[in-house]
């Protein structure tokens, strides 16, 4: 059953409620709206409904409540729901608090506009087969409920269960009949009394339309007046009161963020959705009217202006600037056009089509005044945005300037218009309520003293972020970060008022108004949110003052385009303008922008070690856009150092198995160096050396052994070379290019040796990374046998006995001292020598031996 007063998603989701539970009776409301009772009159017989009245309540064992959880609306049910006496199933999608008289695991939310569109979906997943009248009645449901498919609200989900519905028969002229019937003659004068009545009303800022009207007698589905008259006057919130019979209906709708329409409903004991509500006031209309009035402030949410839009800073060119540079300029910032003069005195706006045309015309080295348009006036910060939409839908520029103390702060653009729409369509449903992770960020507790402090110090800016890569770790829960901030404002003198509290130091960076803190725990980074454009692929950025959503969008990845308020009264509150958190949670490494790897192809190592690192994947186009990059050359247009860095940083993954497949299928092995070895004998190799560094040379970085044999098959002659490309040090390049060049020759010759001081005099030679590259690839037999004994036994050995023993024995300095001492060495790692007393005898054997030897040269 359902709630009285039925409507069309109402009695579509008890129909498909019956087709779920078929041992089920569908009872029908009380009072059905006009246009419902049509249909139902017609197809009575093919929708198998049972009049409430007819239900006996003592046979009734289960009963399945559907679009609402007050059990007040269910009239001669609501004894029986609350009795206890019957299990109670529950299907509803209005917010609320959940109902005390239902279990709450056998209440099922949805989210989804229409409640019809909960129950197609699960009819789909369980094969239902319904009829063509059911599938009717669904589709009716479904437009009824999202305003055929256009309220803010609506999702794929709606969309694709209409597309349901038509596949299994919905008759698209009962959907015209129905949805939009015309008004009855009771109806017609009750609208125009309604439209005579109109008042805007400034709620908390925000307009809100009140139409009033009293009806001598009961007048059937008044919300259908409240939609022609919203459609008849354009209004974005509309809330109509109708007397009737000593009661008086409300009927709100709302398609802008300012008002929630089911808040106000629910002030006023009724419900519904935040663009669509309905109540009934026990009172004649003056006093439903104060009632109204009364709560509509705690409905209605500030509302938006233009500073919570705009872009910053607003872009200037001189008017005697030419027309080329003006168009460079544009393309520089990807912008569709800049006002001329400056902040102070702004003389009016050139699009980038303008700047098109007149280069057409050959007009390139013309001043941009000869094709600049004048602007209207701009808009204070604190204009509300249905003002500014009002005025971009008449610009003739696509920008609004925006002042402060006849200053030009910023700019609305058309895009960023649509950007906040776009935000109002899906935050509801993408983002939901504000998240923050305030919890998280308290955890971390050795950050305490550093988040107080910078608390302190961001009173003064408009906003203070924590960014990127550190966002991303906190949301992993991982416990060591980064600390990076972003300020909106001069990121130096805040990088000095947080030293002053951290009792640290700074070093800044003037050119890019950058800053580092550091401080008795750590360091903090702070920069001033930018953004950054690319004179060429694989350059560096330039960088420029930008407000927050620029400065995160110059950013590599949505999951690094993340921000976090440290102020103290947002502490917190996350900013994801990309859907980074989304991608997180779903593992996906996805670019913001399709120049995102030309711009900066480092940036295809980074998705690579994120993958390898979280398991995560790029998705296809991200990933189609690597490759693009690749084929086009421009990883070998990087410099060396950000190469080297890269790959470096790369091959320090703890595991880089996954990170080597990639590299290999996306080609960039290749593009690094045409004859780098990554295939699946180099990843066993890597395996294998990872195994004996941890045990034999843990000192010795993870990148270097895995470096050398991703080179081993590279020219002896080429390996310094390319080492030297690299701009490795020669500390590092010389013994790596050493090893690559010697263990080959090594193995060879451990397979003809017989004893442990021979073994020992070949493989001292080797570094450590040499041994490591040696031991990973001797195939089993005796060279792997002698490295390993060299390994475990063999390297350790050393001799007690030094140069100044054999002085005291009467043996003078002479190069005869090297030489007895590698013959100890050899009878030492031979087993010749057990302990120091041993070592001396022999060498005083060596030396009188010698002494002898001389005499006997000497006769």
């Amino acid at each position: 059953m359902t709630h009285i007063h039925t409507d069309f998603d109402a009695l579509a989701s008890l129909v498909a409620a019956r087709c779920l539970f078929p041992e089920a009776r569908a009872a029908l409301g009380i009072s059905l709206n006009r246009n419902v009772e049509e249909f139902v009159r017609l197809h009575a017989d093919d929708l198998e409904l049972t009049a409430a009245a007819a239900v006996a309540h003592s046979a009734v064992r289960r009963l399945i409540v559907v679009e609402t959880s007050r059990a007040e609306r269910l009239g001669p049910f609501e004894e029986l729901a609350r009795s206890g006496r019957v299990e109670v199933l529950l299907f509803d999608n209005h917010p609320g608090e959940a109902p005390d008289w239902v279990p709450s695991a056998n209440v099922i939310r949805s989210d989804d506009a229409a409640l019809t569109t909960t129950f197609v979906g699960i009819l789909a997943e369980r094969s239902v087969t319904v009829r063509p009248t059911e599938a009717t009645l669904f589709a009716l449901g479904i437009h009824e409920d999202t305003g055929s498919l256009t309220y803010p609200t609506t999702t794929e989900r709606d969309v694709d269960a209409v597309a349901w519905c038509l596949r299994h028969g919905a008759r698209q002229e009962a959907l015209a009949r129905y949805l939009h019937k015309p008004l009855g003659e009771s109806e017609r004068a009750l609208f125009t009394t309604l439209l005579e009545s109109v008042e805007t009303l400034e709620v908390a800022g925000a307009p809100i339309t009140l139409a009033c009207a009293r009806a001598p007698g009961y007048v059937d589905g008044v919300s259908r007046l409240a939609e022609k008259l919203r459609d008849l006057i354009d209004l974005d919130a509309l809330v109509c009161l109708f007397e009737m019979e000593g009661k008086t209906v409300m009927v709100v709708r709302s398609a802008g963020a300012e008002l929630d329409a089911a808040s106000l409903a629910r002030a006023l004991g009724g419900g519904g959705h935040a663009e669509a509500a309905s109540s009934i006031i026990h009172a004649v209309l003056d006093t439903a009217r104060a009632e109204l009035l009364s709560a509509l402030p705690d409905a209605v949410e500030k509302p938006r202006t233009a500073r919570m839009v705009m872009s910053t800073p607003a872009r200037f060119v001189e008017p005697d600037e030419t027309i080329t540079r003006a168009m460079a300029f544009c393309q520089r910032h990807g912008q569709s056009g800049l006002l001329v003069g400056s902040s102070d005195a702004l003389i009016g706006a050139v699009t980038r089509e303008d700047l098109d045309k007149a280069l057409s015309h050959e007009l390139a080295h013309a001043p941009v005044r000869a094709v600049m348009r004048t602007v209207q006036e701009p808009c204070l910060e604190d204009t509300p945005l249905p003002e500014v939409r009002r005025l971009l839908e008449v610009s003739r520029v696509g920008r609004i300037p925006v002042t402060r103390d006849s200053t030009v702060v910023g700019v609305v653009t058309s895009g960023d218009l649509l950007r906040e729409l776009a935000n109002d369509a899906q935050g509801e449903q993408a983002a939901g309520p504000a998240v923050s992770v305030r919890s998280r960020l308290e955890a971390l507790t050795e950050l305490e003293p550093v988040f107080t402090a910078i608390q302190a110090a961001a009173h003064h800016y408009a906003g203070v972020y924590l960014v990127g890569g550190a966002v991303r770790d906190v949301l992993l829960d991982e416990r060591a970060i980064d600390v990076d901030v972003a300020v909106e404002g001069d990121a130096i003198e805040f990088a000095r008022e947080l030293a002053s509290l951290l009792d640290g130091r700074t070093v800044s960076h003037e050119r890019f108004n950058t800053a580092v803190v550091l401080h008795a725990s750590g360091r903090v980074d702070v920069a001033t949110t930018r953004t950054e454009f690319y004179d060429a692929p694989a350059a560096l950025p330039s960088v420029e003052q930008a407000a927050l959503r620029q400065d995160l969008f110059r950013r590599d990845f949505t999951i690094n385009a993340m921000a976090a308020s440290l102020r103290g009264e947002t502490f917190g509150t996350l900013i994801d303008f990309f859907g980074g958190r989304a991608d997180l949670d779903s593992g996906v490494i996805r670019v913001l922008h399709g120049l995102s790897f030309i711009d900066d192809p480092t940036r295809i190592f980074r998705a690579i070690r994120y993958e390898n690192r979280y398991g995560f994947s790029m998705d296809p186009h991200t990933s189609s856009l690597a490759r693009a990059c690749i084929d086009m050359g421009l990883v070998g247009e990087l410099s060396t150092t950000r190469l080297r860095d890269e790959l470096v940083a790369l091959l320090s993954e703890p595991d880089v198995a996954a990170a080597l497949a990639r590299t290999e299928e996306l080609g960039l092995a290749a593009a690094i160096h045409p004859q780098l070895a990554v295939d699946a004998e180099t990843t066993a190799l890597i395996a294998r050396l990872d195994e004996l560094r941890a045990q034999s040379a843990p000192d010795v970085p993870h990148w270097q052994p895995r470096l050398a044999a991703l080179a081993r098959r590279l020219p002896p002659s080429e390996l310094l070379g390319w080492f030297e490309h690299l701009k490795l040090r020669r500390r590092d390049a010389q013994p790596l290019a050493s090893a690559i060049t010697i263990f080959p020759r090594l193995v060879e010759q451990l397979r003809e040796v017989t004893e442990p001081s021979t073994a020992h005099q070949l493989i001292q030679r080797l570094d450590p990374h040499g041994l490591l590259l040696a031991m990973a690839s001797a195939p089993a037999g005796p060279a792997q046998a002698w490295l390993t004994r060299y390994a475990t036994e063999l390297r350790d050995i050393r001799l007690s006995v030094t140069g100044a023993d054999l002085a005291e024995l009467g043996l003078a300095e002479s190069p005869l001292v090297g030489t007895i001492l590698e013959e100890l060495m050899r009878q030492k790692v031979n087993g010749e020598l057990a302990d120091r007393a041993q070592e001396i005898e022999a060498a005083r054997a060596l030396i009188e031996g010698r002494k002898a030897t001389s005499e006997t040269a000497t006769r």
